[in-house]
């Protein structure tokens, strides 16, 4: 090799190399505005029904949407939600007809940073911690039991859902476009990157579902834009009491308006 272009090579390997750590920098410290995308917040329509605020055992702000069904009883089931990170409180008040028509109440939780929540910074202890003081709030101050918590997450709302279902906090779990785990997905977008050691927040449903004793519904879309169908197919097999909804030719974000026979079933199911 001649010296100019041992020269070049070097010249070409430190570019590399800079690409490589500004890469793994922008995923460091932007990371959590890129899983965290919260919309401008905006304010819950005046039909939507009750803001329920609270505080979590450390003190950290609390809300969620209380939408009982019309007619409730206190054998009614409740549908206690967790949406994804594009959406907030207000959009989940759109969810209440069509979770009021398959026979249940509607209490959807805020995460930090969203929302009426929008000066809390979000990350996942936070978000967890949030979600199961509203779940305390769900069963102490509006008398839902545990045994009539159906526990629905969508998105990045599953993993929640699987830490609380974890813990024990629901009867049921319908999770709807779920991903393995965070790290699993950032592995894929950056295949060439150490994402084991640089993604913080992990929402590790795959680890976390062999502790989850309840029956677990899986819904998920074969041509997901998004979340790949094969995280809910894998994720599926890891819970005990899991099954699997193949949503032929379904999508990220149309299953609840495309493919609403798939969602009731799952709501309806075991």
């Amino acid at each position: 090799m001649t010296p100019a272009a041992r020269r070049l090579g070097l010249r070409v390997t430190r570019v590399v190399l800079l690409v490589y750590l500004l890469a793994a920098l922008m995923l460091v410290t932007l990371q959590r505005k890129i899983l965290f995308p919260a919309p401008p917040p905006r304010a819950l329509p005046t039909n939507a029904g009750a803001l329920v605020e609270g505080r979590s055992p450390a003190g950290r702000r609390v809300a969620a949407l209380w939408s009982p069904r019309p007619g409730a009883t206190a054998a009614t089931w409740t549908a206690a939600y967790f949406h994804g990170n594009g959406m907030q409180l207000a959009d989940c008040a759109e969810l209440a007809p069509a979770l009021h028509a398959e026979g249940f109440n509607l209490f959807a939780v805020e995460y930090p940073g969203y929302g009426p929540l929008a000066a809390d910074d979000p990350s996942e202890g936070a978000i967890v911690e949030t979600a199961a003081a509203a779940m305390g709030i769900l069963r102490d101050r509006l008398h839902v039991p545990t045994e009539r918590t159906l526990l629905l997450g969508q998105s990045l709302g599953t993993g929640v859902a699987v830490q609380l279902a974890a813990r024990a906090m629901g009867a049921r779990v319908v999770l709807l476009t779920p991903y393995r785990s965070i790290t699993a997905m950032a592995g894929e977008v950056f295949p060439w990157l150490p994402v084991r050691w640089l993604v913080r927040d992990r929402f590790d449903s795959e680890s976390l579902a062999p502790s989850v004793t309840v029956p677990v519904r899986v819904v998920h879309g074969t041509d997901d834009e998004v979340i790949p169908f094969a995280h809910g197919e894998a994720l599926a097999r890891r819970f005990p009491r899991g099954t699997l909804d193949r949503v032929v030719g379904g999508h990220h974000n149309d299953l609840w308006s495309d493919h609403p026979v798939a969602v009731s079933a799952a709501l309806r199911g075991p």
